[in-house]
């Protein structure tokens, strides 16, 4: 294959939720592919369900952010103190044993109520709105920053303030220069977890700053890196959250069949959460996890050189035959799941219980309290958020 003729990333959903054709096509051709990504760069796109595994757990393939990185975009969050995605082997499983008690299943179960009120309130908040009401606004934006609060212990009122900088930081982190907005708004972001860490000497409790001020106070971590573990749960736990309420939605609405199935069968809802997060993991459309080989290595045969970029795309990767039976039907009672949406190995995102705990009490009671839900405009007028990667859109107008 030609340089010229290189298929390039992103390769965009048709009217945001069907997988493209151009990937589809590619996929068929193999599990691994060279492609070109936004940044110019040549790399390889993995998109076979067991190559992708074989990539995430392999120690042979470094994160990004770890050096040399002379490819790497230039972000305020990589390399960051207590950025957990910029870390590996001894380093990275010290930090994540200091955060992971804060989404063991005891604390998720004791959070599972508070995140039910949660959905509940913002229900009510969004059927008080005229219509039409951007459902973004008033349920899919604030449910995440809400959550996280709680888990964090600080106020309610605090999470319009970190969830907007949350989205500015992830917005704008390939943009570069000591004042950029995104560096600025991780600052703020740092600053504002700094003060609020230090409240917990005062007022500690069964939390997230308060298991992370104790690693500190018990040389575990120092206070930069707590601070950025912090920050770390928050922007990570937020942004993908919120898109995966808009794209499940938006699912719903073009499967109606799918939705009435889930009305009549709530019990539903965890195979239902599950199909969504298949089919609609984090990502805009060149979805997924950047890997660099230390060395020379070959991957379903085909030879990739040291320090090549290495994508290993998730979405793609639940769109495989060898591992999910007709990979293109939305199905909510799929019986068999095990897809990568919360990636794998030794970086398996550790706020996935809590992500799905999110996804279930949206799913598991939306329907039932606006049993007329649809939306305000066709899919195809929604206007994606190509800015981050996480996707989502930048407004989610509904009617009921």
């Amino acid at each position: 294959m030609s340089e010229q003729s290189l298929p390039t990333l992103p390769m965009w959903r048709v009217d945001h939720i069907e997988p493209s054709p151009e990937m589809l096509a590619l996929c068929a051709n193999g599990p691994i592919h060279r492609v070109r990504f936004p940044s110019g760069h040549d790399g390889w796109w993995v998109t076979g369900y067991d190559e992708a595994k074989a990539v995430l757990s392999d120690p042979a393939f470094r994160p990004s952010g770890m050096p040399p990185a002379s490819f790497t975009p230039a972000t305020v969050i990589l390399g960051s103190p207590g950025w957990l995605g910029s870390h590996e082997g001894g380093e990275h499983a010290r930090l994540r044993k200091i955060v992971a008690p804060a989404f063991s299943r005891r604390r998720v179960k004791l959070i599972a109520r508070q995140v039910e009120a949660i959905a509940a309130q913002l229900f009510q908040t969004l059927a008080a709105q005229p219509q039409p009401a951007d459902l973004r606004r008033h349920l899919s934006f604030p449910l995440p920053a809400m959550v996280i609060s709680a888990l964090m212990g600080v106020l309610y009122e605090d999470h319009v303030f970190f969830a907007e900088l949350s989205d500015e930081v992830m917005t704008h982190q390939h943009e570069s220069g000591p004042r950029s907005a995104a560096r600025l708004a991780w600052e703020e972001l740092r600053s504002y977890i700094r003060a609020k860490m230090r409240d917990k000497r005062q007022d500690p409790g069964d939390n997230l700053l308060t298991d992370l001020l104790a690693a500190v106070n018990q040389g575990k971590a120092t206070e930069e890196e707590a601070i950025g573990l912090a920050a770390g749960m928050l922007v990570a736990g937020h942004e993908s959250t919120v898109a995966q309420i808009e794209f499940g939605l938006l699912a719903m609405f073009r499967h109606p069949q799918q939705r009435e199935r889930l009305f009549g069968e709530p019990s539903l809802v965890d195979k239902a959460v599950e199909e969504i997060l298949r089919m609609y993991p984090p990502g805009a459309g060149w979805d997924g996890i950047m890997r660099y080989p230390r060395a020379d290595v070959t991957i379903a045969g085909v030879h990739i050189p040291a320090e090549s970029k290495v994508l290993v795309g998730l979405s793609a990767t639940s769109f495989d035959p060898r591992r999910f039976d007709d990979p293109e039907i939305f199905d909510i009672g799929r019986a068999e799941n095990p897809h990568l949406a919360f990636s794998h190995g030794p970086h398996y995102c550790i706020g996935g219980a809590l992500a799905r705990l999110e996804l279930k009490a949206v799913f598991g009671s939306i329907f039932q309290r606006f049993p007329a839900l649809r939306l305000a405009v066709a899919p195809e007028e929604l206007k994606l958020r190509k800015d981050i990667i996480t996707g989502g859109f930048e407004e989610f107008p509904v009617l009921w």
